[in-house]
């Protein structure tokens, strides 16, 4: 057993907030909160395990409720990046995929992610000219930091087959020049017609990447999550990571129904529960990104003049998710725009007036530009909301840009979302941002400015109290695991972090300076800062 004391500790249980010391037990989970002075004997305590946590504060282990783990871990461990922070303009992003294709065969994919067409000085996206001049040897994917669209270099797009004879698919584009020849950049749906020519990672390759992600997590004091796009191939990894003992992080996998540039729709996976890896909720895509324009809105975008896309129609959505839900399987759906919500939130709706009294709780990721109304019809069937105040930090300038000027009020609304009686799980969309910490997140949710400092939607600032929960027992409720995890208290998993200063009382601005110095989950050390 392992007492810790002499800390300032968050519970997150409104109905014990605070104490000094909590005591794990040999099965890794908790069994005594309280005060270190009022401890009481507890029958065949055996050895115990004293951490003097010398005035540091401890919190329930964060739950990032919306990361794209396998994702964020290639970036990690084999692809380019080209992220802001590694290729701040055009020749960079050419010249790191130039210096990957010196030392990889002929003929071998290159994938590399992170631009942002609006922070690079050309101010435009890359197009398959740029990718050329990095190699016409090897086929080149770049993935926009958005995750919605991908750009081909020309021997990519000869790959894929995609002329400018090839039609959008439906939900997608596939950008043209004046000429109407593809510019290599392919949005939505449409990244499907290359993805699927790409060959898949190694089970090696992807575990490796999982493991790698897990540990960056775990430093950060993350100790659950949920990766929100999984293909059978990837539950095939997780499953064997969680039998072999080695999946470090607790993760909640949503996986995909139908995939990118897809008619086929995959089979409900199977329901499995364990300590370490839950798959009971399906993931689907109403519509696009936000900062790439993509989101589906009823009033055009500035500079783009579009509306962004819809990928499913009303009665396939309906179809496919009502089989889910008739399963007694959770659903979470992306929908950011104000169209997409309505049309989620109609069919969640219509599943429930079909099948009341499930208990399910269905989750909307991102939940980006929602009215009072859909807020309140959201409540009315206990729809769990899971934002990102992260991307107005990271995404801020980008979002002002594009986003037409009406919709700056309600743009991801926490306090109406908090107001309004939702349960909201503050998450990261890594690696969409460049810095998944939890702490830059709650400092997002608490002063809503960009990265330049600049308000955004200030009325919608939350406290520190309601995002620290928000990325704790908000997260833990969002994955249907409320009863182990999310906050400190007999029964529940010993996952902690320890951190440098208390986040409740912190000057706002200093948030992200705290420092996470330790990691524990089950009451064992698995990271240390």
């Amino acid at each position: 057993m392992i007492i810790f004391h002499n800390a300032k500790i968050h519970t997150m249980n409104p109905r014990q907030p605070q104490a000094d010391a909590v005591l794990g037990g040999d099965n890794g989970r908790i069994r005594w909160v309280g005060s270190f002075d009022a401890m009481p004997t507890i029958e065949g305590i055996g050895k115990l395990k004293r951490v003097n946590l010398e005035g540091r504060t401890l919190i329930p282990g964060f739950n990032d409720a919306h990361v794209h783990i396998w994702k964020l871990g290639l970036l990690l461990t084999v692809q380019v990046d080209a992220r802001a922070a590694a290729a701040p303009d055009m020749a960079s992003i050419i010249a790191n995929f130039a210096e990957r294709a010196s030392t990889t065969q002929p003929g071998v994919w290159l994938t590399g992610r992170g631009y942002n067409e609006v922070e690079l000085p050309e101010n435009r996206h890359p197009s398959r000219h740029d990718l050329d001049q990095a190699s016409t040897d090897h086929p080149i994917a770049l993935t926009r930091t958005c995750g919605h669209m991908i750009v081909a270099n020309s021997k990519a797009l000869a790959l894929a087959g995609i002329t400018r004879e090839t039609p959008n698919p439906p939900g997608g584009m596939i950008v043209r020049d004046s000429d109407g020849e593809p510019t290599g950049l392919l949005q939505e749906t449409a990244q499907g017609l290359l993805t699927r020519v790409i060959p898949e990672y190694d089970d090696e390759t992807m575990a490796r990447a999982i493991r790698a992600a897990n540990y960056h997590q775990l430093r950060l004091g993350i100790t659950s999550a949920t990766d929100p796009l999984l293909t059978p191939s990837h539950l095939r990894v997780y499953r064997q990571l969680e039998s072999d003992g080695d999946l470090a992080v607790r993760v909640n996998g949503l996986p995909i129904r139908r995939p990118d540039g897809s008619t086929e729709t995959l089979p409900l996976p199977e329901r499995y529960v364990s300590d370490t890896l839950r798959i009971d909720c399906v993931k689907f895509f109403a519509d696009g990104g936000l900062s790439g324009a993509t989101a589906a809105i009823s009033v055009p975008y500035k500079v783009t003049g579009t509306q962004g896309v819809l990928r499913f129609n009303d009665e396939d959505l309906f179809d496919l998710m009502w089989e889910a839900h008739d399963a007694g399987f959770r659903i979470a759906t992306h929908a950011i725009g104000d169209v997409a919500i309505e049309q989620v939130l109609s069919t969640y709706e219509a599943l429930h007036n079909r099948k009341p009294d499930t208990g399910l709780r269905h989750r909307i990721e991102h939940l980006g530009l929602p009215d009072a109304d859909q807020l309140a019809r959201c409540r009315a069937i206990n729809v769990i909301a899971v934002p990102q105040t992260i991307f107005l930090y990271a995404l801020g300038t980008t979002y002002r840009r594009y986003l037409p000027d009406p919709f700056f009020p309600r743009c991801y609304p926490v306090k109406a979302m908090l107001d309004a009686g939702l349960t909201v799980a503050l998450s990261s969309d890594a690696p969409v941002v460049p810095d998944d910490n939890p702490l830059l997140g709650m400092m997002a949710a608490i002063n809503r400015c960009d990265g330049n400092g600049e308000p955004f939607a200030p009325e919608q600032a939350i406290s520190a109290y309601d995002a620290l929960y928000a990325y704790t027992m908000g997260g833990a409720i969002a994955s249907g695991d409320q009863n182990n995890r999310g906050s400190i208290e007999p029964g529940k998993w010993a996952d902690f972090a320890v951190l440098s200063g208390d986040p409740l009382i912190m000057p706002v601005d200093a948030l992200p300076e705290i420092k996470v110095c330790q990691t524990y989950v089950g009451g064992t050390l698995v990271a240390e800062g």
